[in-house]
């Protein structure tokens, strides 16, 4: 009914206005005074509104109305807020971005993990802890474990409020794009600082106590950087720093990296002095096992370095992201390239490969981006990086390129070898330590010569010492563990006196041949008998006889895997000879067919030709 009589009143409306508009039309055409104009305006306005009052009156249009002016107050209200913000914010807020691929974030997300600034956030992404570090709030234990098993990062999108020098800030941690588009990669992101404050020198204050914190932290434990799936370093493992006392190298090799090292990195001013880039190479090559990754992981600890881990074989990596991987690493730090020679090949292989190719032979070729170029070019061309220490490792330095080896780009290089006796005696020694409250004298290692030293059988903990069990010499408990519990009592090796475990040291090197084990492999045989030392003496000769018999296994199986493939391809080479030779045959077959053709029809032509004449 109200929506019929609201159609009535409009077409009134519209009739009377209609008349009325055709009444004063028709006035001003007849009337040629100028002054008639506002009389007629004057005249028709009246009954104009008054017709209009039924509509005006209406709840509906009222409603409406209400609506259009009430919205447009708003809006307009949030319109001027959001310029008066935008004022406010341009000239009295500071705003930080640190992105994860950045050192920066680092620093800054310990600093809020220490000062407990994530305390009151209620959302968590919960994670089992690994060697892989990821900022969380705090860990889940169970009592016994002082760092738990389990971490509590922050999740996304949850802004938090603190307070630093008096100042308010305010942090976010903000949402990754792999996570945006389901790649699985919820690590990263970026931290977005707000500080309302026009004071710059505060966020300068802040990035210095951070990174001073950090640094302070870190300190105990050796950080490894790693690359993610979009070429960014992101991935940060941590490691427990290895003492440079326990690498067991040739005499003098870890005085002279240590020492080199230390001199490159005092040596900034000279080298800017002298015109020259300041950054040193080394090369460290040799067998498998002999201790090179050993050797740099020890160095960076001693030196309080961080290491970049560079995979060359990595995913989507090409020349421009290995050189912006390069050029985002911090000044003194060590950028870590392992197994060099797997990147690419080298001329020498580029020239068999070609050369096989003429042939009809298809090689496997390298699955890397990276051209040698590229690399030589972020080593030491115009965009190459300076105040970084570069450690390159390969198990066949032949394999090499002659340019990745000059003068320049590797400084230093250093040939790993197998063991030598005085590696094989210190790693011993290394294994089974001896007492430190009996320091040997010289009576004391000329008491018993090697000869007359009797290997006994593995002592067990009643015939050792009361100070030299294979267990923990301050034990929580007496009792014994239930039947299937696990025994999580840690183990030491025996304390014998220091002039038996020379002695011992002694005739173990003198039972192993040197330069023919490397320290990898003698390592893993003392592993099985960690806390038994004379029963690691008295069986590293069988040892060795299982070790030699494996590698003519080994070495059997890989003559006869290359003898097989040498037959196989020597079977392909024929079988590929003889259809190439049977379809020569063929051709040459079909060549005589179609001449005899040719030939007859010739003749037959000449022929026809006789008899037409």
């Amino acid at each position: 009914m109200a929506s019929n009589a609201t159609d009535v009143l409009i077409i009134q409306y519209n009739a009377t206005n209609v008349l009325d508009l055709q009444d004063a039309s028709h006035n001003l055409t007849n009337d040629t005074s100028q002054d008639a104009f506002p009389t007629i305006i004057a005249t028709a306005l009246p009954n104009i509104v008054k017709t209009m009052e039924p509509v005006l009156a209406n709840s509906y249009l009222q409603s409406s109305l209400n609506f259009f002016f009430f919205g447009t107050v708003l809006e307009t209200g949030r319109r001027l807020w959001q310029f008066l913000m935008d004022k406010f914010t341009g000239g009295f807020v500071l705003t930080a971005i640190f992105d994860s691929s950045d050192p920066a974030y680092e620093w800054f997300f310990s600093y809020l993990n220490d000062e407990k600034i994530w305390s009151s956030t209620r959302e968590f992404r919960v994670t089992a802890k690994t060697t892989s570090r990821t900022w969380g709030v705090n860990s889940a234990s169970n009592g016994n474990d002082e760092e738990g098993y389990a971490e509590y990062t922050p999740s996304y999108d949850q802004p938090q409020l603190f307070k630093y020098e008096g100042t308010y800030c305010q942090v976010t941690r903000t949402k990754p794009e792999g996570a945006a588009h389901g790649l699985g990669h919820e690590d990263g992101g970026q931290l977005v600082l707000t500080l309302y404050t026009r004071n710059r020198s505060v966020l300068d204050n802040l990035i210095s106590h951070a990174r001073a914190q950090y640094l302070k932290k870190a300190k105990p434990r050796l950080v490894v950087h790693g690359t993610d799936h979009c070429g960014s370093w992101c991935q940060v493992t941590t490691k427990a720093r290895r003492p440079l006392d326990s690498l067991i190298l040739p005499t003098g090799v870890k005085e002279m990296l240590l020492g080199d090292a230390r001199e490159f990195l005092r040596s900034e001013q000279w080298y800017a002095d002298a015109g020259i880039q300041h950054k040193r190479g080394y090369l460290l090559y040799g067998p498998p096992g002999t201790g090179k990754s050993s050797t740099i992981h020890a160095l960076a600890g001693e030196l309080d370095l961080e290491i970049y881990a560079l995979s060359l074989s990595a995913n989507g990596l090409d020349d421009a992201g290995l050189s912006r991987l390069i050029g985002s690493t911090p000044a003194h730090s060590i950028i870590l390239i392992e197994d060099i020679d797997c990147a690419f090949p080298s001329r020498e292989e580029k020239k068999k490969q070609k050369e096989a190719k003429e042939k009809g032979i298809v090689l496997a070729e390298t699955q890397s981006r990276i051209t040698l170029s590229g690399l030589l070019n972020v080593i030491d061309g115009v965009s190459s990086e300076e105040g970084r220490l570069l450690f390159a490792t390969t198990n066949y330095v032949n394999r090499l390129d002659p340019a990745l080896l000059r003068a320049g780009r590797m400084d230093v290089k250093i040939h790993y070898k197998m063991s030598t006796q005085d590696q094989i005696s210190n790693l011993f020694k290394r294994f089974y330590p001896a007492r430190k409250e009996e320091a040997a004298t010289p009576s004391d290692k000329k008491a018993r010569r090697i000869s007359d030293l009797e290997l006994t059988p593995p002592p067990t903990p009643s015939t050792l010492p009361a100070d030299s069990t294979a267990t923990d010499p301050n034990p929580t408990s007496d009792t014994a563990s239930p039947k299937f519990a696990v025994d999580t009592t840690p183990i030491y090796p025996p304390r014998l006196p220091q002039a038996t475990v020379d002695q011992l040291a002694e005739r173990f090197a003198s039972l192993v041949p040197q330069n023919k084990f490397t320290v990898a492999e003698l390592q893993g045989y003392l592993l099985t008998v960690k806390t038994r030392p004379y029963e690691a003496v008295e069986g590293v000769v069988k040892w060795m006889k299982e070790v030699e018999e494996e590698r003519e296994r080994m070495q059997r199986e890989k003559e006869e895997e290359e003898k097989r493939e040498e037959e196989e391809e020597k079977k392909e080479k024929e079988e590929q000879e003889k259809a190439e030779k049977k379809e020569k045959e063929e051709q040459e077959k079909t060549e005589k067919k179609d001449k005899a053709e040719d030939d007859e029809k010739k003749e037959k032509a000449e022929d026809d030709e006789k008899k037409e004449e």
